[in-house]
């Protein structure tokens, strides 16, 4: 999936995506980084922390998994900067997220998770 489908592609998967996109107040048409971070903070994060949807949950994991799968660095960068380095900075959302990943959505949140430590480590030296 080329970067600029995975908007259109999330608002499918995802109708509840598109709610909260429509109800944001944003001009122009914003990078997709820029939507996934509102979207990230608008519906991915709060519905990880309720966990009283497991159907928009299952949806929203389905969707990770397929851009985690993904061929294209930018769609793999775009969930690594837009998603799981601010999932990094949380251990409990992070923590609660696991227990939905599927196998490629997992390994790219360690990935990120070990790049967010290593970088913190170094801040701190």
């Amino acid at each position: 999936m080329p970067t600029t489908e995975v908007i259109p592609t999330l608002f499918r998967a995802v109708p509840e995506s598109k709610h909260s996109y429509d109800a944001w107040e944003m001009p122009g048409d914003p990078l997709p980084y820029i939507v996934f971070g509102f979207l990230d903070e608008s519906l991915f994060t709060p519905a990880v922390m309720s966990g009283d949807n497991p159907e928009l949950l299952q949806r929203i994991f389905d969707f990770l998994e397929r851009m985690a799968s993904s061929r294209s660095v930018e769609v793999l960068n775009l969930m690594l900067v837009g998603l799981f380095e601010p999932w990094s900075e949380n251990p409990t959302v992070l923590s609660k997220a696991r227990d939905h990943m599927r196998p490629a959505t997992e390994a790219l949140a360690s990935q990120a998770a070990e790049k967010f430590t290593r970088h913190k480590l170094g801040e701190r030296r």
